[in-house]
């Protein structure tokens, strides 16, 4: 596995129009590999945007099984100077990781769930829509995947919603509406294997759209 970081120059008109469009961006980044190959032994190919608190803040995470090739993303979106994007193996940081270590995280969710109207009936996607569920949301799921969030001496979450918003882009011929939810805080690894695997797999609906990929960084001490 591989973990990337690309920045995206948004001074450049080609970069708008992929930031405007999830749909573009994840065809971009599918670009990166070779036909049938961004998924490998249950591993696939997630990203994140990120923004910075600056207009021109705006850096692609991209989690794969192979190492990208940026050449046509960094002629559409990156720096003239060639130096958009850095990768890394992966790997020896997944290994390493062990139950009851705690880490700074990141993380982009669609926090949606499925309600079925009736039995049988193929379930509707209903998001959460404060701050407070979407959170809820969160932390009950990345304990399905190995990790808890911790909590203070006041029993608040050592986490919190730090974006929101509402996109709306073109998919051939219909609108999609995406609601986007940015988690900070830290996290405590109950069972590595298992956080191992969200960090490769992603965690929640939307993935193709960039959200469901986490990254972990060392506590500040």
């Amino acid at each position: 596995m591989f973990l990337t970081q690309f920045d995206i120059n948004v001074a450049r008109r080609d970069a708008m129009r992929l930031l405007a469009s999830p749909e573009r961006l994840h065809a971009a980044v599918l670009g990166a590999f070779p036909p049938g190959q961004s998924v490998s032994n249950g591993a696939r190919t997630l990203w994140r945007l990120d923004r910075g608190p600056a207009r021109h803040d705006a850096r692609l995470m991209i989690v794969s099984p192979l190492r990208p090739d940026l050449t046509a993303l960094n002629e559409q979106a990156g720096w003239s100077n060639g130096a958009s994007s850095r990768s890394a193996n992966y790997d020896p940081f997944l290994q390493a990781l062990r139950s009851g270590s705690t880490w700074r995280f990141r993380c982009t969710i669609n926090p949606t769930t499925a309600v079925r109207k009736s039995a049988g009936s193929r379930g509707q996607r209903v998001a959460e829509v404060t701050a407070e569920q979407q959170l809820t949301w969160f932390i009950g799921r990345v304990e399905r995947h190995g990790y808890t969030v911790p909590v203070n001496d006041q029993g608040a979450p050592s986490a919190q919603v730090t974006r929101r918003e509402i996109l709306r882009f073109r998919r051939q011929r219909s609108t999609v509406t995406l609601a986007v939810t940015q988690v900070d805080g830290v996290i405590q690894i109950q069972d590595a294997d298992a956080a191992r695997l969200a960090l490769v797999q992603g965690i929640g609906p939307a993935k193709s759209y960039g959200c469901g990929l986490m990254t972990l960084a060392p506590t500040v001490r």
